[in-house]
């Protein structure tokens, strides 16, 4: 079974009955935010977010205080990103205007392809490690990225491991380049 994250409190999960009868529970800790529904832009799999309770670290919290064990939980790794159309390109913070999606008709993109849009596209602009959310950011002109790299897989399995966390997964491992983040 999959469990979301994005707005954990919304739902009736019973808790309970669902640590009883699964061996383990698949968070799906990504899509917090998407460019198709959010007028802003903010990261869509923060594992820290210090203005807002939509991040990993709270939802998982959320399940250990509800009682599920934390050794039947397995964390959820995206290998893609969303790419939102700034409203003005001179305010790219997070949670600054957006104009929607960008690049494709729901702004995802997959690791592999972002990986070329950013060499090809990026002229000497690299993505940004942003320790606060523990995520990636990539800026150029109107195009603003965001996705989980190296450094981000690196810490989000560090920090299932030091929650206790039965493991992680990946969605979807055919958008990973060169198996670069399956070896983080």
């Amino acid at each position: 079974m999959a469990g979301y994250c994005r707005n954990v409190f919304d739902v009736s999960y019973p808790i309970d009955s669902m640590s009883r009868s699964l061996d383990w529970l698949h968070i799906s800790s990504y899509d917090y935010h998407l460019p198709t529904k959010d007028r802003y832009i903010y990261p869509h799999a923060p594992l820290f977010d210090p203005k807002s309770q939509n991040n990993t670290d709270f939802c998982i919290s959320v399940y250990i205080t509800r009682g599920f064990p934390a050794n039947k939980l397995v964390l959820g790794l995206p290998l893609h990103g969303y790419a939102w159309k700034l409203e003005n390109v001179n305010e790219n913070s997070v949670g600054s205007p957006a104009d929607g999606p960008v690049l494709t008709a729901d702004g995802s993109i997959g690791y592999k392809i972002m990986k070329s849009y950013i060499r090809d596209i990026g002229y000497g602009t690299t993505s940004v490690y942003n320790s606060s959310y523990v995520v990636d950011f990539f800026i150029k002109g109107s195009t603003w990225i965001n996705f989980d790299g190296p450094e981000v897989i690196r810490r989000k399995v560090a920090y299932a491991k030091e929650k206790g966390l039965l493991g992680y997964k990946v969605f979807q491992v055919a958008n990973d380049a060169d198996w670069v983040l399956s070896r983080a």
